[in-house]
């Protein structure tokens, strides 16, 4: 399970994951780190649709890296 939700008046992000949720997390930067520009994880793919507490996750998380 990897979860994103925005908090505190739209001004945090938390991450709630499991060990499986870490694994992609981790995989997902892995990628940033051999020179990919951006990576895109999507509910139902790499992000799960709830959170442990059953609150809705967003439905999609883009990173982006100037590639140094």
């Amino acid at each position: 399970m990897l979860s994103f939700e925005i908090i505190k008046d739209g001004n945090a992000i938390q991450i709630d994951c499991d060990q499986e949720g870490l694994k992609t997390l981790i995989n997902i930067l892995e990628k940033l780190k051999d020179n990919a520009t951006h990576v895109h994880m999507r509910r139902g793919r790499e992000l799960s649709e709830h959170n442990p507490w059953g609150r809705e996750g967003v439905s999609e998380v883009i990173i982006t890296t100037g590639g140094d």
